[in-house]
């Protein structure tokens, strides 16, 4: 048999074994029309099973089916000889029906016991592709072969290997007990939630409101008294130049001075104010000259010092 054939063959089977459950022996249960071809070839039939299934084999044959080879005329005594060397597989029937009939009610539409089967007749294989994990052997050319397995067989395999990979029923409820007790430990250490308060209308942002102004005295008020208040005085030379100096009280002009002087009274003192200009201090001069002032004040206090005399 050639290579490409031979790993084929063993990979057809090992789907069949992972999927259906297949083991060896492979139990195969052979048709007379099956048997007869492979006599009227010089096969030898067990040898040939074991290459086709690649493993050991163990042929079943009906009663239904040594009665059919026991009419066949032709190569009769051969497949007979042959068919003794096979397990007879019992049926139910007690009248015989043909081989065909009978393979296809012991299989029916599960393949119960995982054969094998080795058939010649199309019109049973057409039925027995039907039936998922039936693998199929014939006789072609003198050479036994092995079907590729259908489409239905594939879709099945691929399910049951899922199943087979997935977790149990048991194993489930253990996991979701699991995970139940996981959950139940971290609220327990988790701490209390704070019910949240339910949103409303706000109230206006303190920072962002006007202060009231009754009784409350701002910078810009002070600024604007100030400069209502600074005026600057007559006969001042600079300009730009504000007093703050208070009017001068009655009796203090020049004239009053000398007045207060011949009549024997004390000079007042004049009061001066530095004023601020522009980046510089300037000392503003008083109404009447403090020269003139401090020499009358020196004779006057020389005519009462005479007079006391």
């Amino acid at each position: 048999m050639r290579v490409k054939r031979t790993k084929a063959y063993k990979k057809v089977m090992k789907l069949y074994q992972q999927s259906f459950g297949f083991r060896e022996p492979y139990q195969v249960l052979v048709s007379a029309d099956f048997l007869l071809e492979g006599v009227a070839k010089n096969l030898e039939v067990i040898k040939t099973l074991e290459d086709a299934l690649q493993g050991k084999v163990k042929p079943l044959i009906t009663f239904c089916s040594i009665r059919d080879v026991r009419e066949e005329g032709e190569h009769r005594s051969k497949a007979i000889a042959v068919s003794k060397g096979f397990e007879k597989r019992r049926c139910p029937h007690k009248d015989p029906v043909p081989g065909s009939q009978c393979i296809s009610e012991i299989l029916g539409d599960e393949n119960k016991y995982n054969y094998c089967v080795a058939v010649q007749d199309e019109m049973l294989r057409a039925r027995l592709r039907k039936v998922p994990g039936v693998p199929l052997v014939c006789v072609k050319q003198s050479t036994m072969v092995l079907e590729k397995p259908q489409d239905v067989v594939k879709q099945m395999a691929d399910s049951k290997s899922r199943e087979k990979l997935g977790l149990s029923d048991l194993e489930r409820k253990m996991l979701e007990a699991v995970k139940k007790k996981d959950r139940e430990e971290k609220l327990a250490l988790m701490p209390p939630k704070h019910k949240k308060k339910k949103k409303g209308p706000k109230g206006p942002n303190p920072l962002s409101v006007k202060k009231s102004k009754k009784g409350v005295s701002t910078p810009s008020s002070d600024k604007t008294k100030s400069k209502q208040t600074m005026k600057p005085p007559s006969g001042s030379s600079i300009p730009g130049a504000q007093s703050s100096a208070t009017p001068a009280k009655p009796g203090t002009s020049v004239a009053g001075i000398k007045r207060g002087l011949s009549s024997g009274q004390e000079a007042p003192s004049v009061r001066t104010k530095k004023i601020r200009v522009s980046g510089f201090m300037q000392q503003p001069t008083s109404n009447g000259p403090s020269q003139s002032t401090s020499g009358q004040q020196q004779k006057s206090r020389r005519k009462r010092e005479n007079s006391k005399a």
